[in-house]
């Protein structure tokens, strides 16, 4: 079975987070769907705002044309955004204010 990094993480999250009763059956992974959905819309946010003006319309037109997944992914992959960086910089500001630490 392959391991999900984004699970891992949010794993990591609540094991030091420490919520009671999180062990009850369907708890924690109600909790875990919660958190990746916010989390997932934050990464996603935080690359629309990483890209540049020209390509978001471009994004817009192709979104407007009903694109493909593909297609938009691939927008997104070229925009010149630093994908990678972007997410794990909002990870770990997600962690942080989730943990309840300074960001």
């Amino acid at each position: 079975m392959q391991q999900d990094p984004m699970n891992d993480f949010i794993n990591d999250m609540l094991d030091k987070k420490q919520l009671p009763g999180l062990e009850e059956e369907g708890v924690r992974e109600t909790v875990i769907d919660d958190i990746r959905t916010r989390l997932l819309n934050q990464i996603d946010r935080a690359i629309l705002e990483a890209m540049p003006e020209d390509k978001m319309d471009a994004l817009n037109s192709l979104l407007d044309s009903g694109a493909s997944d593909e297609e938009v992914q691939r927008l997104v992959g070229e925009s010149g955004v630093d994908i990678q960086k972007v997410t794990l910089q909002t990870m770990l500001r997600f962690r942080d204010l989730y943990l309840g630490e300074e960001a």
